[in-house]
């Protein structure tokens, strides 16, 4: 079945539309009085027309598509099924497996925290899933996050960690400070949050700058998109677009709102590029889990001789991108295969 290439870009503006809010109003949404709610939503109706597609697809045989009018339908089908399946999973499976695994918390700052490093296993694991809808984008996604990648990124993620705060310090010498780093205090549940925020920075990693980046671009050409750079553009805006919808927290003033999206986008623009030049998610992955810490403060900070912290989290912040960016550009140099890097990814 083919469908126009306009309805294409308007099922998949939609799809990544929804796939972005579903989370503020998922509570809202209708479902059928006669199922339960795991498999009643329309959500789960979408997901089982978009499996129902790709299993005939599957059966006839190839998905290609370049050739007459129009796109096949099932070549849509793995990156739909990529963007609803996780929404589907994380907001109607999370919670049972939760309350049958954690164990008995006695405060909700323990509940929030064992959600984290739950919720972090779950994401990573429901990506291997994910990744069999589309062989291509689960093979880019593997190959950028295999274990024999994580010495150079984490040597590069604390390098750029400790020049951050190397830079800060010496710019309040030169001004006439005294600032020296502090640990945050100990507390019971500080090593479960920062191994939950870690956990959950690796996963999204994989699910955005990963899997759905790759699949984006994969399918950019059948949309009509020639040019190299103009795929991998498009990819990384719509990718980075999903990204800061994800991030919003309603209820907030429109204006910090609007601050909340200009931020999540252009992050997930930045670790987009650093994921395509790096070939190594786990780097991106180790910059987001320290900006995870900063945003919580449960990370180490510059303080004055009285104790109290002087510069807000967003000054570690922009620093550290900025170093994050120009260290991604040197360990693409090392990386095998490196004059590669400049080809379109």
């Amino acid at each position: 079945m083919r469908i126009p290439r306009t309805l294409a870009w308007i099922m998949i503006g939609l799809t990544l539309l929804t796939a972005g809010i579903l989370r503020q109003f998922h509570d809202g949404t209708p479902g059928s009085p006669y199922v339960s709610g795991t498999v009643g939503s329309l959500l789960f109706a979408a997901i089982f027309f978009l499996l129902l597609v790709s299993a005939r697809e599957w059966q006839i045989g190839a998905v290609g598509g370049r050739g007459g009018k129009g796109i096949r339908l099932g070549s849509l089908t793995p990156l739909l099924l990529i963007l609803l399946v996780e929404k589907w999973a994380s907001l109607t499976l999370y919670d049972p497996i939760f309350y049958s695994l954690a164990p008995p918390v006695a405060s909700q700052a323990e509940y929030d925290a064992w959600y984290k490093v739950l919720g972090g296993v779950l994401l990573i694991l429901l990506c291997v899933l994910l990744g069999a809808f589309s062989r291509p984008a689960g093979a880019r996604t593997w190959d950028r996050s295999r274990p024999s990648r994580f010495p150079a990124a984490a040597v590069a993620t604390l390098a750029v960690v400790a020049a951050t705060y190397g830079l800060l310090w010496m710019l309040s010498l030169a001004l006439g400070g005294g600032l020296h780093l502090a640990w945050p205090p100990p507390q019971p549940l500080l090593i479960w949050i920062l191994v939950g925020q870690a956990l959950l920075a690796f996963g999204e990693e994989v699910y955005y700058r990963g899997l759905v980046l790759s699949e984006l671009k994969r399918l950019s050409p059948r949309l009509g998109i020639r040019k190299p750079g103009l795929r991998r553009w498009f990819a990384l805006v719509a990718m980075a677009t999903l990204f800061s919808l994800e991030h919003i927290a309603p209820g907030l003033p429109r204006q910090e709102i609007l601050r909340q999206l200009v931020f999540a986008f252009a992050l997930g623009l930045l670790f987009g590029l650093i994921a395509i030049v790096t070939h190594n998610l786990h780097y991106a992955a180790g910059i987001h889990a320290w900006i995870n810490w900063q945003l919580l403060g449960t990370a180490p900070g510059l303080v004055n001789d009285s104790g109290v912290a002087v510069l807000p989290p967003g000054a570690y912040i922009g620093v550290g991108l900025i170093l994050a960016f120009l260290a991604a550009m040197v360990l693409a140099r090392l990386r095998p295969g490196a004059p590669q890097v400049h080809e379109q990814q």
